[in-house]
């Protein structure tokens, strides 16, 4: 671009510049080899490969321009007419790496290196002097001891100390077989417990790197990639469009000046390369990720945010979901627990990670020793059992309900049986207490959303949760996890677009059906079937964050706008032979200036508005 300069200044009229030009144009031609053969290679593969699947992708358009401007640029000095576009060919490809980078920069946001303690909330269960304590996986060292209960993944290269590891491995080596440990046995990071609680010893750091290659995973991204998709749409259409215009204004120049024909058509071709329109997304939705990543909103890809804006209903669970786990109460109904027995029932609850199990575990008792429990198993939306110390204990849905007068009369309650050597010894109702705002929050989304619930539970807080929900509301009890999963499907079949907000552990399968699964985290451990994590903590800001989502859809829109319209005006100079290379030199990085100075200026502003950067 330097060596190009000389020339937009006048230098020609310079005899001793006009004797020595090919020199500096052979510099130029030799400078740009790597350009081509390196810096631009992955798009013109790219667009290859799309070729030869018979598609026009957005990188047909890029390599198109790229390739004209080179070979124009060749015809230039091998005529001797001119040095050609190479300091536009460096600007073009700088800035679409620029855009690559950036785009790097954000899953970077995603991983579990440098800023990692205060973005993604993964956590593990360490025993420090005996008390099991919630802690980020990134604060996991060698040496530490973890509990794993059924269903969580092993966050670091470890060794069995205590209990039955019972793991699937599938995440790591994409085998379904499930493989029992014995104690001392080595277990890898990424692995899933599939039995009860056991103890480990971390004997390696924590592989942050790995952990986030679960969060990207394609075996976890059941959906199309929906920006790619509708950039390689417009770039299709806006291909045949210049293709089009470029056969007429060379039909015209034929008649008009035939010797300029070339010229006119490699013109169109250079600056109507729709660069800026490849670069809006990664710039607008990587920067409102990273904003909205600091609020406790973790988005897994930028196509998720383009899919907030396609949704059309909404379904929530209820424990764990819309309920705040650490308020609520529970009361026994049956004859008193003598300890031995608490300390039992605590002892098969801490298996598990159910919300229910772990309200119930939690407010049970302060007791910290707990007692060996084998041949555990966990039903999704039914319960758990296990043998601890011989005797078989199952907690969770029973049929047989034990008579109360006590719980006649309580409300927005849910309730757990449980039973010794299958003999019912009582239940424990479970007095929910739900988020704070959580009626303002449904008034808001019933606008534009259609909002269901699907519970697990009974259906005795049907009244009160009508009382919160929009009129049109739809309240669905006893749902099984297979129930929500065939709800979700049908929604689908009739053309809606569903977004779920789940706890991750019952409602996986679910989650993963639904067109956009949200974890909302209660300090609980990674979930690969999600979309996006939400901290518990801000719940009350998912009207902020939707709106957020959806103007940024806006955003990326009047960034193509302006991306066309910069490609227009390029077009003006070229279809009527006025294109010299300064104006190419300008156009072109002006374009990519602009739409990264708007992506990054309407991203802060609107989030300021909003209040979500306060």
């Amino acid at each position: 671009m330097l060596l190009s300069f000389p020339e937009y200044l006048g230098s020609n009229r310079d005899e001793w510049f006009r004797t020595h030009n090919t020199f500096f144009r052979l510099i130029m031609f030799f400078l740009s080899l790597p350009i081509i053969f390196f810096s631009s290679i992955d798009y013109i593969q790219s667009a290859f490969l799309g070729l030869k699947n018979k598609s026009l992708n957005i990188d047909f358009s890029i390599s198109l321009g790229i390739l004209v401007l080179y070979f124009r640029s060749l015809y230039e000095i091998i005529s001797n007419i001119g040095s050609g576009y190479f300091d536009s060919l460096s600007g073009l490809v700088f800035f679409l790496l620029l855009g690559k980078f950036l785009q790097l920069k954000t899953y970077k946001y995603l991983s579990f290196d440098n800023n990692y303690q205060y973005f993604l909330p993964i956590y593990s269960t360490k025993l420090i002097n005996n008390l099991e304590k919630n802690i980020l996986i990134s604060n996991l060292k060698k040496g530490d001891f973890i509990i794993i209960k059924n269903e969580e993944i092993i966050p670091a290269d470890s060794i069995l100390i205590e209990g039955l590891a019972i793991i699937d491995n599938s995440f790591i080596t994409g085998e379904s077989n499930i493989k029992s440990k014995k104690l001392g046995d080595y277990i890898y990071a990424g692995a899933k417990q599939k039995g009860g609680r056991i103890k480990l010893k971390i004997v390696k750091d924590v592989d942050k790197s790995y952990l986030h290659n679960l969060w990207i995973n394609e075996a976890f991204r059941k959906k199309k990639n929906i920006i790619n998709t509708k950039l390689n749409l417009i770039s299709k259409y806006f291909t045949l469009f210049i293709l089009i215009i470029s056969v007429i204004s060379g039909i015209f120049w034929y008649f008009k000046n035939v010797n300029r024909v070339f010229e006119i058509i490699s013109s169109i071709l250079i600056v109507a390369c729709p660069c800026g329109v490849a670069l809006s997304p990664s710039f607008i939705f990587g920067n409102v990720i990273h904003i909205l990543g600091k609020k406790g909103f973790y988005i897994r890809d930028i196509s998720s945010i383009e899919q907030i804006y396609k949704i059309t209903s909404l379904i929530f669970d209820k424990t764990g979901t819309i309920t705040e786990l650490e308020k609520s109460n529970i009361k026994f109904i049956g004859p008193k627990l003598e300890l031995n027995k608490k300390l039992k029932i605590i002892s098969l609850l801490k298996n598990s990670n159910h919300p229910l199990c772990k309200i119930i575990s939690n407010k049970l008792s302060n007791l910290n020793e707990t007692e060996l429990v084998t041949n555990f198993e966990e039903s999704p939306g039914k319960g758990i059992k296990g043998l601890v110390n011989g005797i078989e204990i199952k907690a969770g849905k029973s049929n047989n309900s034990l008579s109360s007068d006590n719980f006649k009369n309580e409300k927005k309650t849910t309730k757990v049986s449980i039973s010794f050597d299958k003999k019912k010894i009582g239940y424990f109702l479970v007095k929910n207490f739900y988020r704070k705002n959580l009626k303002k929050i449904f008034k808001f989304l019933g606008k534009k959303y259609k909002i269901l619930i699907l519970s697990g539970d009974n259906d005795k807080e049907k009244k009160y949760l009508k009382s919160l929900l929009p009129a049109k509301s739809k309240l669905y009890f006893f749902q099984s996890p297979m129930d929500k999963y065939k709800k979700i499907k049908n929604l689908q079949k009739i053309g809606e677009k569903v977004l779920m907000f789940g706890d991750g552990i019952n409602d996986s399968i679910a989650l993963k059906q639904s067109d956009i699964g949200i974890v909302i985290s209660n300090n609980q451990s990674f979930c690969p079937n999600c979309d996006i994590i939400m901290d518990a903590s801000s719940f009350d800001k998912i009207p902020i964050f939707f709106k957020y989502s959806n103007i940024s859809s806006k955003l990326v829109r009047i960034s193509f706008v302006i991306s066309i319209i910069y490609n227009l005006l390029g077009l003006s100079f070229a279809i009527t032979g006025n294109l010299t290379p300064i104006i190419a030199a300008i156009l072109m990085p002006l374009s990519f200036i602009s739409v990264l100075i708007f992506s990054l200026l309407s991203t802060w502003i609107t989030a300021y508005k909003l209040k979500i950067n306060l």
